[in-house]
């Protein structure tokens, strides 16, 4: 069952020396600093709402997802999530001690094991599935629908040329004396 979760307070908005773009006014300019703030803003969201209506951490629900789709091996899931292989290997303890997920023998190798969602699992997943238009409209306050699907587009491209064949050269300016 799905909890109603109200938006936290604009406390920024309230006060304005919280707003980090008037406590930094110098930092505006970044492309970076707004980035970072965005960031910390969708991360807190994101644990928030994954915390009060599935009470899981957001990497176990990406961890879930992912199983949800098919059987995976450990280490390519800590890979392609970004996540240190050791320390996912306590994440799956997690959702296995909920009954989340399973381990299971690789048929390819007997030393590996693969991990897969239980029914309950899948049932999680499914409330996830359905919730995700809020999750998103949520977390993206106080975007538009077209204005949240452009920051979609946007974040794909991004994503899309970190694994393009051409990536963009950094060049940082000389030390001057």
């Amino acid at each position: 069952m799905q909890k109603k979760l109200q938006h936290p307070l604009h406390a920024a908005a309230e006060n304005p020396l919280l707003n980090p773009l008037n406590l930094l006014p110098g930092a505006t300019f970044s492309m970076s600093f707004r980035m970072l703030c965005v960031a910390r803003i969708c991360r807190q969201r994101v644990t928030l709402f994954c915390r009060t209506n599935f009470d899981l951490e957001p990497h176990l629900v990406l961890i879930l997802l992912a199983a949800g789709e098919r059987h995976l091996h450990q280490g390519i899931l800590a890979k392609s999530l970004g996540i240190d292989k050791n320390a996912i290997v306590f994440q799956i303890d997690k959702l296995e001690e909920r009954g989340l997920i399973k381990r299971i023998p690789n048929p390819d190798n007997r030393r590996a094991r693969l991990i897969e969602c239980t029914p309950k699992g899948r049932d999680v997943i499914a409330d996830i599935k359905v919730s995700y238009p809020e999750i998103v409209r949520w977390v993206l306050y106080p975007l538009s629908s077209d204005q949240t699907e452009q920051f979609g587009a946007l974040l794909l491209q991004i994503i899309e040329g970190e694994t393009a064949a051409k990536q963009p050269v950094l060049i940082l300016p000389s030390n001057r004396h």
